[in-house]
């Protein structure tokens, strides 16, 4: 019955979401809210201590998925919107530049993944960037399932250490020789790929 009801939905689908917002509908835009609102929201909270600094990183998610689809064209409209969170709520932090704005874990999330990644202008470059991209995806492929895992709840989450051990139901020393091992194998990987580390 659910799946019927869905079906009759004008946006039952991430697909038709964004089409949605290719033909510039505000309901689409709506609609993005009320399905993936939730999920912007936990991730900012990680990011941001003050509700305002949060309800603003949200209007900016929002506003970025506005400006961005059309021309951009996701494959997977959560991993989109988990990026433009993210990308909302660093920058309202560093707009606001006071201490403590941002929790501790997540900058040091931030900082362990910033040390191996090029940081030469040439990064900034559309076409270097997607080159990074690939061989991050490449990188992650090659990787178990557990270690994937670990690597997205880390950086692309921000998860604290303590946290991730107990969603996973392991030692925190247990993720932390896990991040060790995967910041090498991603640096050799980099390395391998002529990246400057």
């Amino acid at each position: 019955m659910e799946s019927m009801r869905q079906q009759n939905l004008p946006y039952a689908t991430d697909e038709a979401l964004t089409e949605g917002l290719f033909r510039r509908e505000e309901a689409a835009l709506e609609a993005v809210q009320e399905r993936y609102g939730a999920l912007i929201k936990r991730l900012v909270s990680r990011f941001l201590g003050d509700a305002r600094d949060r309800e603003e990183a949200v209007s900016d998610t929002m506003l970025r998925l506005w400006q961005a689809i059309p021309p951009h064209r996701p494959a997977s409209l959560p991993a989109f919107l988990t990026t433009l969170a993210r990308r909302a709520a660093i920058d309202r932090q560093r707009h606001n530049s006071r201490a403590g704005a941002v929790p501790g874990d997540c900058l040091t999330a931030l900082d362990e993944l910033a040390e191996l990644l090029p940081s030469d202008s040439g990064t900034e470059d559309e076409l270097m960037a997607k080159e990074l991209g690939r061989c991050l995806n490449a990188f992650l492929a090659e990787q178990k399932p557990r270690r994937r895992e670990i690597f997205l709840r880390r950086w692309y989450g921000a998860e604290a250490v303590r946290e991730m051990a107990a969603a996973m139901g392991v030692s925190t020393s247990t993720i932390e020789k896990e991040l060790k091992a995967l910041r090498h194998s991603l640096k050799k990987k980099l390395e391998s790929e002529g990246f400057a580390v």
